[in-house]
């Protein structure tokens, strides 16, 4: 089976997010020069492996955008990366604590 999951969580929420501004740009220039603007969507992978992501957050920054995409997605309407991000971000909360108490 193919890894979905070949880079850092934080990686993957930066390829997401940029794949999903090209898309909308693509579709606002079609707009103005009067075609079609309802194109194929361009980043199912990026967005499959947010989905799925199965792993804590490796830091706090990647726990944050965990999080924020979470609470967007909420905002937005309900999605399937809503659960995987915040277990991600919960993850690193709670190795986090683990740690902090081991010392």
């Amino acid at each position: 089976m193919e890894n979905l999951h070949p880079y850092s969580l934080q990686a993957s929420i930066l390829r997401y997010r940029g794949e999903v501004a090209l898309h909308s740009a693509m579709c606002i220039e079609a707009a103005e020069r009067g075609q079609d603007d309802n194109l194929p969507i361009t980043f199912r992978k990026s967005m499959e492996v947010l989905e799925s992501w199965d792993r804590p957050a490796a830091d706090i920054v990647e726990a944050v955008m965990a999080l924020e995409l979470a609470v967007e997605d909420y905002e937005m309407g309900d999605t399937d990366r809503i659960p995987s991000m915040m277990k991600a971000a919960l993850g690193w909360i709670s190795a986090e604590q683990k740690r902090r108490a081991s010392k």
